[in-house]
């Protein structure tokens, strides 16, 4: 089979699997920010797509995401916040890929590296977002410590959330590489 075909396969499905997983984790309130953000495993199988295939791969498969999952639940008050937010932040999930061809030799280092890169990644376009764009929710607040709290409390959960589902099976999904 044309190798490019599976991996755009592979790529949808991972992707399909990640709005899937956001969407449940937006069904639980507890998990919910106010004004946008949640504590998600959505990241993970774009994480898994990184590994697996490379940093183009998951660039691409995080930029889709983010795409989908604006039209799903997103909301950008203008230009600024959908590149941010949607676009650039979700893309960023997709540097894991610079770990890839450690990752898949199940160099445990390189599975954690990626995952804190994309996940640290995203937050700070995140971060940068709420002190462009959305500096009026500060209040009488520094805007940048605001930002700072506000996306590190869902991002910070989400990162932990999906670093320790890789750990517990990087070994399964990337071996599968191998075959």
């Amino acid at each position: 089979m044309n190798k490019e075909l599976t991996r755009l396969t592979e790529s949808a499905i991972l992707v399909a699997l990640a709005v899937v997983l956001e969407i449940i984790s937006k069904m639980i309130p507890v998990l919910q920010m106010p004004q946008g953000g949640s504590a998600s495993l959505a990241m993970f199988p774009i994480f898994i797509l990184s590994y697996r295939h490379g940093l183009k791969w998951g660039l691409l498969a995080g930029f889709a995401f983010g795409i989908v999952n604006f039209f799903i639940d997103g909301y950008a008050f203008f230009w600024g916040s959908f590149v941010f937010d949607y676009t650039l932040g979700f893309a960023a999930i997709g540097l894991a890929g610079f770990f890839s061809k450690k990752a898949l030799k199940l160099d445990l280092s390189a599975v954690i590296f990626g995952v804190l890169l994309g996940g640290f990644t995203r937050f700070v376009i995140h971060t940068l977002s709420g002190i462009f764009f959305f500096a009026e929710y500060a209040g009488d607040e520094n805007v940048i410590i605001y930002s700072i709290v506000y996306n590190g409390t869902y991002m910070l959960a989400s990162t932990i959330l999906c670093l320790v589902a890789m750990l517990l099976t990087y070994k399964r999904l990337l071996v599968l590489n191998r075959v």
